[in-house]
């Protein structure tokens, strides 16, 4: 899904397993309680983007996270580390 605007998608139910969001428009989609493995977000729109509740293994982030919604969110330390370094906002995260 490479260079891709995405705004508006639903991905209900979906399992992002190693899947590459470079370059892509996310802004404002909802991929509430999903579950993402070794999936890239790299010069990804996440503007308004809500990860509530939803499972991270591996993920790489190399955008602004800082208004992406990860309240609730479960992730590995690897991908909290990452995103704290991005200045993410990871009040109410669990590590796993």
């Amino acid at each position: 899904m490479i260079k891709s605007d995405l705004k508006g998608s639903s991905f209900n139910g979906c399992i992002m397993d190693h899947t590459n969001f470079n370059s892509s428009d996310l802004s404002g989609v909802c991929f509430g309680n999903q579950i993402f493995r070794g999936t890239i977000f790299k010069h990804t729109g996440l503007k308004g983007t809500s990860f509530r509740n939803a499972t991270f293994y591996n993920v790489s982030f190399k955008t602004d996270v800082k208004k992406a919604v990860f309240d609730g969110a479960k992730m590995d330390k690897l991908t909290y580390a990452l995103l704290k370094g991005y200045k993410a906002n990871l009040k109410n995260v669990t590590l796993i």
